[in-house]
């Protein structure tokens, strides 16, 4: 078996965090505060997109009935992209 590639990691990394945080009810979604567990515990360097992530998962409804599937989740990830990725991170 080959090992993955960086991103291959990065994807299999995203998905299983989703797993493992989608506890309530069906693990094919999450709700608005695992969402924000999930942020702040397991993606510390968000750092500035924290705010606009923190509003999305405001949008959502009800802390605890509002549902984020996958797909949803997937494409809030791609949206708050790390400081570091844009080359701007502290050093």
């Amino acid at each position: 078996v080959a090992e993955l590639t960086d991103v291959e990691q990065a994807i299999e990394t995203v998905i299983n965090q989703f797993h493992c945080y989608a506890v309530k009810g069906q693990k094919e979604y999450l709700t608005p505060n695992e969402m924000r567990e999930l942020v702040v515990q397991k993606l510390p360097h968000l750092g500035k997109c924290v705010g606009p992530l923190d509003e999305k998962i405001e949008c959502m409804g009800d802390p605890d009935e509002a549902k984020l599937e996958f797909g949803e989740y997937w494409d809030m990830m791609g949206d708050a992209k790390a400081p570091e990725a844009s080359g701007s991170a502290p050093r």
